[in-house]
């Protein structure tokens, strides 16, 4: 049977026709802010490569889909200030940066959060607490990780990766999740 593609992935491949040949895509932001972005996506994850990271966490299935399709990824990154995007790490990347901000956090941290990905400027994350399942089948929430408060403050932000993904494209890489 084939593989019951995502619409966060739908959204990527969407997304990637419309890179020019250097890669970037002309956004327009909040506030009239016209600018072009760059992307660049990874090649494919295989199953052994997930191994590691299944033995710590559960992974939700559009979570696992994407790295399976891109294994990782910089996304609406601005690179000549190097001021906004965001780095959706890669499966090497993974259990180094949640070890860091874990290390980080201490006590604030919940061990079934994983980290997937930073923004950059300001560091946020994003992460996928995977002991707290969403409405959507098999899917965890998708948090903000917003540095400046603690663990306790970060907000649910989508009901699945796939979900964020989507959204996060339709906004062309603005932070929806904080307009008010």
């Amino acid at each position: 049977m084939p593989e019951k593609i995502s619409n966060g992935l739908k959204a990527v491949t969407f997304l990637q026709s419309r890179l020019d040949a250097s890669s970037h895509l002309e956004v327009l932001n909040e506030g009239a802010h016209y600018w072009k972005a760059y992307f660049s996506f990874a090649q494919r994850a295989y199953k052994d490569q997930l191994e590691p990271i299944k033995r710590r966490w559960e992974l939700p299935p559009t979570y696992e889909q994407f790295l399976l399709h891109h294994n990782g990824a910089l996304l609406y990154y601005d690179d000549v200030y190097g001021q906004w995007g965001y780095q959706l790490y890669n499966t090497e990347e993974l259990i180094a940066k949640n070890e860091q901000w874990q290390h980080i956090y201490e006590d604030d941290w919940s061990p079934t959060f994983l980290v997937f990905a930073e923004s950059f400027g300001d560091t946020d994350l994003l992460l996928i607490d995977t002991k707290q399942p969403s409405n959507v089948s098999g899917e965890s929430y998708v948090i903000d990780g917003d540095v400046a408060y603690p663990s306790s403050e970060w907000r649910r932000i989508a009901r699945s990766f796939s979900e964020w993904l989507d959204r996060l494209i339709v906004a062309q890489g603005a932070k929806y999740w904080r307009w008010y």
